[in-house]
């Protein structure tokens, strides 16, 4: 555990910031020097690679793997007290091929816990890979009996540093249209894993690895998209480093310990662009989940309104209730039904409280409507 030198809270030992009063704890990017040359990857021991040719494809410039087929050929050929290990060996296969698609300098890396693909230096390298598998813990801990325990195989993640190689790998996996700019996505499909692209910093690197492994432990909950994205936004900013520059929530805790102050839910300039551009009609984007898909400033305002919904849920309820609300939360109606039982609140009148009066309750007719205007199929995974 550490202690906080400002309030004296006992903090996990992998937490950067503290808990009670937000004051950084220690510095996460601190590299010790090790070996610039990757090691050897082990040879699979429970896994046919012959046998298991056939469950992978080439696509869009990428191997892609047929998931569901080597899950049935591993419950077929392996033993159960080896599953878990025999899953290790078929994710290690897959990003080696992925290693080889990209070509270059790139190299796998792999702990108990992750498997990393990227072309960084080695000392920062090695240092994403521990910190991912630190955070992962800590990620599981906050969101108690609700994150997910039973995926087999370890946490994988693919590091670009192109953004065209990024954006091709994720054109197999997104829907169709103009992709709205990310920094990282939990990918469902198959084997759940992790692309991030790398724009130059550690620390952006390390939010992007919270906010997408929140993803990793809340996906098999089909969770309406805006509670499962201020989820993540939440904890990223609650355990991830602080990214480069003077930030609101640095002149929030600097008011805090100054004086008995609460801070607004967010400062005018942002609050001011959220009431100009919401309304009551395409409000029903974001409970469908569309508007985060629309580049641009429908994305942007999309995850800052998430945020600002779960904190009103955070303060409006306890730990056990949230908890509840995740297990319940459905997105055909963005999660009202489970609002209403839960925390005997409408969607609608919990959003009024930061828009302002008006009818922003979801509709599902209009949230159908959204979904076909989008092309989503409402049975599939791009609801989640």
């Amino acid at each position: 555990m550490i202690a906080c030198n400002y309030c004296g809270r006992e903090n996990s030992d992998t937490a950067i910031k503290c808990g009670e009063c937000g004051t950084e704890l220690s510095s996460p990017l601190a590299i010790p020097p090790v070996s610039a040359a990757p090691p050897e990857l082990p040879r699979p021991e429970l896994i046919n690679e012959e046998a298991l040719a056939s469950c992978f494809h080439f696509e869009a410039g990428f191997h892609r793997a047929n998931w569901p087929a080597i899950g049935r050929w591993l419950d077929a050929s392996v033993s159960p007290m080896d599953l878990e290990a025999a899953y290790n060996e078929a994710a290690l296969l897959w990003v080696t091929k992925l290693r080889a698609d990209l070509g270059g300098d790139y190299f796998v890396l792999q702990s108990d816990q992750a498997i990393l693909l990227c072309d960084q230096p080695m000392a920062q390298a090695r240092w994403l890979l521990s910190y991912s598998g630190h955070i992962a813990a800590t990620i599981k801990h906050l969101l108690g009996h609700v994150a997910w325990a039973g995926a087999l195989g370890r946490d994988v993640l693919l590091l670009f540093s192109d953004e065209d190689d990024y954006y091709q790998y994720l054109s197999h996996h997104s829907p169709d249209g103009e992709q709205a700019g990310s920094g990282g996505v939990c990918i469902h499909s198959g084997y759940t894993h992790i692309a991030i692209p790398w724009r130059g910093d550690l620390d952006g690197a390390a939010n992007a690895i919270v906010h997408e492994l929140t993803h990793d432990c809340l996906a098999h909950l089909p969770l309406p998209l805006w509670l499962n994205e201020g989820i993540a936004v939440t904890v990223q900013k609650a355990i991830a480093p602080p990214e480069s520059g003077v930030t609101q929530n640095d002149y929030s805790r600097l008011y805090i310990s100054m004086m008995s102050w609460r801070p607004p839910l967010m400062w005018d300039e942002l609050a001011e662009r959220h009431f100009a551009f919401w309304t009551e009609e395409n409000i029903q984007t974001f409970w469908a989940g569309t508007s985060f898909f629309i580049a641009g400033e429908s994305n942007e305002l999309s995850y800052s309104l998430a945020e600002v919904l779960v904190k009103l849920l955070a303060e409006r309820g306890t730990a056990a209730g949230f908890q509840a609300l995740l297990l319940a939360a459905q997105p055909d109606d963005a999660g009202q039904s489970a609002m209403l039982d839960i925390f005997n609140t409408d969607l609608g009148d919990l959003a009024g409280t930061f828009l302002g009066e008006g009818n922003w309750r979801p509709v599902r007719k209009a949230m159908v409507r959204c979904w076909e205007a989008a092309g989503w199929n409402i049975n599939n995974d791009e609801l989640r």
